[in-house]
């Protein structure tokens, strides 16, 4: 080889900006006495020149009134247009300045787009124990948001592609479950007074009426009817495979979801919506959001499309516009152009 070689070298800076914001709230132990009651923090900023404005939501009882989950988000908090690339990582404060059950969340935040975080942060048994009165000195919870975020057009100025942003697998699970959350769990594993049947294709799954009906309103109405469903115990789910049915029920039973990735969360998302699941359709929408790439990029415009998910449907006309040129090479965008041109052609209608 010749000792005449030509040595390139390049570099990519995205910007970025990032900050720690402190919240501290006092008498904590009297949030959360109503229903639906929630705080909200002051507003912030990443640095002095942004016109983006941030706070957090905090619900002192997101679940159950006396033993629920503590419910924190991230929200935008002013109408800046640009879109934001956003990695926060929440924790709790001790009374040493310790960090405590830090939680991670990267997400790409719409224009006027929803807060996304955590449903249940921490347990308030576990955050009011006695052995745990450092996590509350003098009755004042504190928590610390790391946040770093970038604007989508500042991806377009570098010449980066989406090949730069890869989809991470995601558990979106109770770090501690409550006895409650325990029982039930061993309630559904054990089959123990199984009243129903789910049966898909060759397997079978065992359920209770009571706590299929309390969870899912279409449950509640198949089995309070005159239908086939209710004369029988047992209701043939030809739409979605054992997988799925499978975490649909951990979910229905323990509020659950773990070890997501984008072609679960398709298929969860669709069982969610059959069965009338909020929250549990959220979840999904939030992780596929979160980790839209080309290659499911036209499976989840889809997906949002038939179930009129209005979140989604943000995320990909986002995803499209920084993503336009490497999407439009790619054969299900290609495939997707035969097939529903009208779509497509919505699609490119956000770009010009």
């Amino acid at each position: 080889m010749s000792e005449n070689v030509k040595k390139i070298q390049r570099q990519t800076n995205i910007s970025t900006e990032s900050c720690e914001f402190t919240w501290s709230i006092k008498n904590f132990r009297f949030c959360g006495l109503r229903d639906q009651e929630h705080l909200t923090s002051q507003e912030f900023t990443t640095s002095q020149s942004s016109l983006t404005r941030w706070r957090l939501i905090l619900y002192p009882n997101k679940t159950d009134k006396k033993t629920g989950g503590i419910g924190i988000y991230l929200r935008h908090a002013s109408n800046d247009s640009s879109a934001h690339y956003a990695y926060f990582e929440l924790s709790i404060i001790d009374s040493y300045g310790i960090k405590y059950n830090s939680r991670e969340c990267y997400h790409l935040y719409c224009p006027v787009d929803k807060g996304h975080g955590f449903l249940n942060f921490i347990n308030r048994k576990v955050l009011f124990k006695e052995e745990h009165d450092s996590l509350l000195p003098q009755n004042t919870l504190t928590i610390m948001c790391e946040l770093t975020t970038s604007r989508v057009d500042d991806y377009k100025t570098t010449g980066l592609t989406e090949s730069s942003f890869k989809p991470t697998t995601s558990r979106v699970v109770f770090k501690k479950p409550d006895s409650l959350l325990f029982d039930l769990q061993h309630l559904y594993n054990s089959k123990m007074f199984s009243d129903f049947t789910l049966r898909v294709g060759d397997e079978e799954f065992k359920a209770h009426k009571n706590i299929l009906c309390a969870r899912s309103s279409v449950f509640n109405t198949m089995l309070n009817c005159e239908m086939e469903e209710k004369l029988t115990n047992c209701v043939k789910i030809t739409e979605f495979d054992p997988p799925t049915v499978t975490k649909m029920l951990d979910y229905i039973y323990c509020g659950q979801v773990e070890d997501l990735t984008p072609e679960v969360a398709l298929q969860l998302y669709s069982a969610a919506e059959k069965y009338n699941l909020q929250d549990l359709k959220d979840i999904c929408a939030e992780y596929l959001s979160t980790n839209l790439s080309v290659d499911n990029f036209c499976d989840v415009l889809i997906l949002a499309k038939l179930h009129n998910g209005e979140g989604l449907m943000k995320a990909t006309k986002v995803f499209f516009r920084v993503n336009t040129a490497v999407i439009k090479k790619n054969e299900k965008w290609i495939s997707l152009s035969k097939i529903n041109p009208d779509l497509v052609i919505a699609m490119y209608e956000e770009i010009v």
